[in-house]
């Protein structure tokens, strides 16, 4: 990955075999970027011990919520979202005894694309003791779009990481014009590495567009569909269902869960939040409560923040 401030180039990024015949913008300045967190922890709080950040990448500084709480960190971009060509590389090494929650800022959009493809591209290591949350926000694939998401996790013994995927079907509230399943190819790549050892993967391709036959295949009859890989057992009671989604809990060879969720956006985001923060409390060893509380005053336009009923 090169050192903290070595310049992300396209060199850094592994392309996928599907999109071989493709390469990354020929322009970089702009398109290609990314960050390099270095997270460390003291008796008070989670800090940003080295911080490299890369257009179209920036870092919000860490929101503290006192001692023994997580700290919140945004990964922000500033344009309209992933345009063809672009690629985002997130390097992050969460230490020994940090508590961390990291998240996009909002959607991704990833637009159609023209002559190439866009991925984005994590690298994250997690020390003993840390635990560390990724939620990287919902992905939006427009008609027509290429897109690779390439995740390497490295764990030592007893780390703890909640990654959150969500998987929108595109956008939809738009009449005739609706871009339901209509992306090119999708593609995930996902893997956990515990001690240098294969823990646990899971690839999919996606190849679109969709008619409503393969899309009932993979998603039912929702637009969205969610993921949360958590370090360790979970007791089956996560899997309180609602009338509007479903919900499934599977056991790891290796001892992790893996949840997944199909529904309505809106409702796959609020309980795939809601159940990682839940889990993440009690991973961390604390009293149970989750992580992200109402009370430690955000503002409700978070994204990941759960919804307050009326």
């Amino acid at each position: 990955m090169g050192t903290a401030t070595t310049r992300i180039t396209a060199k850094d990024f592994l392309t996928p075999p599907e999109f071989a015949r493709w390469s990354l913008a020929a322009q970089t300045a702009g398109r290609v970027g990314g960050v390099r967190l270095h997270l460390e922890a003291n008796s008070e709080e989670t800090k940003l011990a080295g911080c490299y950040q890369q257009i179209p990448l920036r870092v919000l500084p860490p929101f503290q919520f006192g001692p023994g709480q997580p700290s919140l960190i945004y990964l922000l971009n500033p344009t309209a979202g992933l345009m063809d060509g672009d690629a985002h590389l997130m390097h992050i090494h969460a230490c020994q005894g940090s508590r961390t929650v990291v998240v996009g800022q909002s959607a991704t959009r990833i637009h159609p694309a023209v002559q190439s493809f866009c991925m984005q591209q994590w690298h994250v290591r997690v020390e003993t003791g840390a635990v560390l949350v990724i939620l990287p926000g919902p992905a939006i694939p427009f008609r027509g779009c290429r897109y690779a998401q390439r995740v390497r996790i490295d764990l030592e013994k007893d780390a703890g990481l909640i990654w959150g995927d969500l998987w929108y079907a595109g956008r939809y509230a738009r009449g005739e014009a609706s871009e339901q399943f209509q992306f090119e190819t999708l593609i995930q790549d996902f893997t956990v590495f515990r001690e240098e050892r294969l823990a646990f993967r899971d690839r999919f391709v996606w190849q679109g567009p969709w008619d409503a036959e393969k899309a009932a295949l993979h998603f039912g009859t929702h637009p969205a569909c969610g993921s949360l890989f958590v370090t360790g057992g979970v007791k089956e009671a996560v899997l309180a269902e609602g009338r509007e989604y479903q919900k499934a809990l599977f056991q790891t060879g290796d001892g992790d869960s893996c949840l997944r969720w199909l529904g309505p956006s809106e409702v796959v985001t609020k309980d795939l939040v809601e159940t990682g923060l839940f889990l993440a409390g009690s991973l961390a060893g604390g009293d149970g409560s989750p992580w992200i509380l109402p009370s430690y005053g955000l503002a409700p336009n978070h994204w990941f923040l759960p919804v307050k009923e009326q």
